[in-house]
């Protein structure tokens, strides 16, 4: 039995542009404008890295019921604002049919930090019991499951830079086999200050122990590493007859979706070998290059992964690769759980603007390797 196919019906983001469905995020792309500045939720003096994309309180305040959203923890607000936004936008029910992929890089901090600091303060009565349930990475997963109705399978993913991309793509293989008719899938994280604060310390944030200036510049020959964000962003996925069938504006269709290992050098998380026989290159090298229009990458200023997102796209493109650079979004949002979602999701609007297929591309250190491609309904 072929396996069945699987179009984008609704978008829901929450980002430091904007917070809407698929025009909110049309509207943050055409403006192209940074919501990257210097941080304001904690003082980051001292530190190296000082900039992040942060979502304000008064567009989070706005997302979610005032009752809930004093029972839930930030990042549970940041999922839900965006997974509400998702079915409202593409006026899909819960049920039995409808499951749900959650992917995040870092998860719910604050809470586990919160609940460790009541045990430290004031022993075995200090440990909340309202705070402990959002200690656990699913959470996010099961409070937007509960309150869109989601009965289906529900799933969370860990992931460096990929957790968006990650989603989308196991929620699409989910529906291809039959495990659900339709899935709101995507990312999350919010800006920590006690993460923010080691990354940079340890380096691993622009400027990256460089003399180049802090920013996020992707593939740029001064590129010294990435800058964070926060946000989510959550498509929806249906399979296509049965949203035809709930007459369903269908924006774009996902071709195909291959996700997978590249082996690295040891104890680098930097390129190892070929990359030949993994799942993405596969499905990269089967398809027509001249058939895709674009190419959104991953890349997000960390010299490592730009560098080998580049060398792995321009063997498996060809000569196709000089005139598809890899267009990142880093720079505009910053990069967090939901950016790879938010990135299929641009890949969606270009789709339904009549464009070819469009290819999103990522690669991690530590060598998780995705592959979405993205094309015009049919």
């Amino acid at each position: 039995m072929n396996a069945r196919r699987v179009v984008i019906t609704g978008v829901g983001t929450v980002n430091a542009s904007t917070a809407g469905g698929r025009d909110a995020l049309a509207g943050a792309l055409a403006l192209g404008r940074s919501a990257i500045g210097p941080v304001r939720a904690f003082d980051a003096t001292g530190l190296a890295s000082r900039l992040a994309a942060e979502v304000d309180e008064s567009t989070l305040a706005g997302l979610v019921d005032r009752d809930a959203a004093r029972r839930l923890s930030r990042i549970c607000r940041l999922a839900l604002g965006a997974c509400l936004i998702a079915v409202r936008d593409a006026g899909i029910a819960g049920g039995p049919g409808l499951g749900i992929v959650v992917g995040t890089e870092h998860g719910d901090f604050t809470s586990s930090r919160d609940f460790a600091q009541g045990f430290l303060r004031r022993g075995p009565a200090g440990l909340s019991p309202m705070i402990f349930p959002n200690t656990v990475m699913n959470t996010m997963a099961s409070i937007a499951a509960i309150a869109i109705g989601a009965k289906a399978p529900s799933v969370t993913v860990n992931q460096a830079t990929l957790a968006g991309d990650l989603a989308v793509a196991r929620a699409t293989r989910m529906i291809a086999d039959g495990r659900a008719d339709a899935m709101v899938a995507g990312g999350v994280d919010e800006l920590f200050h006690e993460v923010y604060r080691r990354l940079s310390e340890m380096g691993a944030l622009s400027p990256m122990r460089s003399r180049a200036p802090e920013g996020c510049r992707p593939f740029a020959a001064d590129h010294n590493g990435p800058v964070l964000g926060e946000g989510a962003t959550f498509l929806v996925l249906e399979e296509r007859e049965t949203a035809r069938a709930r007459g369903a504006r269908v924006m774009a269709e996902i071709e195909q979706v291959a996700w997978g290992n590249v082996p690295t050098a040891p104890h680098t998380g930097r390129p190892g070998r070929s990359d030949s026989g993994s799942p993405a290159a596969r499905m990269i090298r089967a398809h027509d290059p001249d058939r895709v229009a674009r190419c959104y990458g991953a890349g997000n200023g960390d010299p490592a992964v730009d560098d080998w997102e580049r060398a792995l796209l321009g063997r498996e493109l060809g000569p196709r690769a000089d005139l598809l650079p890899p267009v990142s979004l880093a720079p505009l949002f910053g990069q967090h759980g939901g950016l790879g979602a938010l990135r299929i999701g641009a890949a969606a609007l270009d789709a339904e603007r009549g464009a070819a297929s469009v290819l999103v591309h990522g690669i991690a250190r530590g060598g998780c390797r995705t592959a979405v491609l993205v094309g015009p309904a049919r």
